[in-house]
């Protein structure tokens, strides 16, 4: 999968930490501002906010208007729609999204490869799974990592 360019590693980390209000800042001066390569990454982080806030469809949406020929590549939208479903507790489409992701990628972000044992620490039932996409792409040393940290993921409360 392609590096991610503008602020989307940032993006990210707000999401993770639950800050929905950083992310609805961050998608504001971003949309503001935007010259046509960052509108992509307002969306994202709008879509973000909404997927914390449990309006999956809306949060969909919003990442599919930022959507342009160019970017993001179609690997890296499935990872941020498999972003938005995990935010918003939807582990099992979360999969579903990081298999179309990770399907050839030679190479993966890490920050995507961890999702499939982060998905494990919410919701065990779905470890197996999760070990089954882990093995869909990445390096090999990637896939057999992924594999195990998704394998041996403890459970944790929300």
């Amino acid at each position: 999968m392609s590096e991610r360019r503008g602020f989307g590693d940032e993006t990210w980390e707000l999401a993770a930490a639950g800050d929905a209000a950083g992310l609805d800042r961050a998608a504001d001066l971003l949309l503001e501002h935007d010259t046509g390569d960052l509108s992509y990454d307002g969306h994202r982080a709008r879509a973000f906010s909404l997927a914390l806030a449990g309006r999956v469809d809306d949060a969909l949406a919003e990442l599919n208007e930022g959507w342009s020929e160019d970017w993001p590549f179609p690997a890296a939208y499935a990872a941020d729609t498999a972003r938005v479903r995990y935010l918003a507790g939807d582990y099992e489409r979360a999969l579903d999204g990081l298999e179309l992701a990770f399907r050839g990628a030679g190479r993966l972000d890490p920050a995507v490869a961890a999702l499939p044992a982060a998905i494990v620490a919410r919701r065990p039932a779905l470890r197996l799974r999760a070990v089954r996409v882990a093995l869909v792409g990445g390096t090999p040393w990637q896939r057999l990592r992924n594999a195990a940290a998704a394998a041996t993921a403890s459970s944790w409360d929300r």
